[in-house]
């Protein structure tokens, strides 16, 4: 693993990771869930490697060695992290690596920032892991008053109050800098989630014409299949291809929004990613 850095601004960088293969005719541009450091995502980064792939991770500005400072001082914005951040990965990917077939894998939030990313339409593939809207309707009984209060009560309070949405102290996600947290629930407030805070010319998923797999987990909380469904739909033309998958058929109990990732899942899920990554 080699770390390097690519720099935004004169204050900015985003803190990059390469799994780098000799013979690698492959990368894969690994865009983070929020709240969820580049090092989660290491395990499967290596498994691509040791299967002649190369990948990158990267941590968005505020959040994990891109945070610099005071994470109060931290103005970047949810719009940032996509057309700015990931932006700048794909640049340099397509830049450093011109041989290279470009696979982008969002996980959560980080697959709906690829259609903020104008250079998004140069993938040669996309994989979406539990990439979802966030409008609270998604969501039935319970959980729906849970999210409704969450985007409307818990996170304006608690970032108006701290400066920035304190998830470390309450949670194992990292802590939101100000303007990320306020933007996310704004988008999870409307109907139209992130839709409908840009105008058209600020949109690419239409832009995007590879093939693209959209894979959502039965019990996975954070992204109802509805809402997977949803946000996979405005990748209006690319070629689409939906994988959901169930618990009992990995022979567990749980995959939840996150497990997929972990080792667990080394010798099933993962193969699943790396058929993905050829076809």
């Amino acid at each position: 693993m080699q770390l390097f850095q690519i720099n935004i601004n004169e204050q900015q960088s985003v803190k990059c990771s390469l799994f780098s293969g000799i013979s690698s005719s492959k990368i894969v541009i690994i865009a983070s869930a929020a709240g969820v450091v580049q090092s989660f995502y290491q395990k499967l980064a290596q498994f691509f490697l040791s299967n002649g792939i190369s990948v990158i991770t990267f941590d968005y500005s505020g959040i994990g060695k891109s945070l610099h400072g005071n994470i109060k001082k931290e103005n970047s914005s949810l719009t940032d992290w996509g057309n700015r951040d990931l932006e700048a990965v794909i640049k340099y990917t397509s830049e450093t690596y011109p041989c290279h077939k470009i696979i982008l894998l969002g996980h959560s939030i980080g697959g709906q920032l690829i259609g903020l990313a104008p250079s998004s339409y140069i993938a040669d593939k996309i994989i979406l892991v539990a990439a979802q809207s966030g409008y609270w309707k998604f969501w039935k009984g319970v959980s729906k008053i849970r999210m409704w209060a969450n985007w409307h009560l818990l996170v304006p309070i608690l970032t108006k109050g701290f400066g920035y949405l304190p998830s470390k102290k309450i949670s194992r996600m990292e802590s939101l800098p100000k303007n990320v947290a306020e933007e996310w629930a704004k988008w999870c407030r409307s109907s139209n989630y992130l839709f409908g805070s840009f105008s058209y010319n600020k949109l690419y998923f239409d832009r995007i014409k590879c093939k693209l797999t959209s894979i959502s987990i039965d019990d996975d909380f954070l992204a109802p299949k509805k809402s997977v469904e949803w946000l996979t739909a405005k990748f209006e033309k690319a070629s689409i291809k939906s994988l959901h998958f169930i618990p009992e058929n990995f022979k567990t109990l749980k995959i939840g929004h996150f497990s997929l990732f972990t080792e667990k899942f080394k010798d099933s899920i993962w193969n699943i990613l790396l058929e993905e990554t050829h076809n």
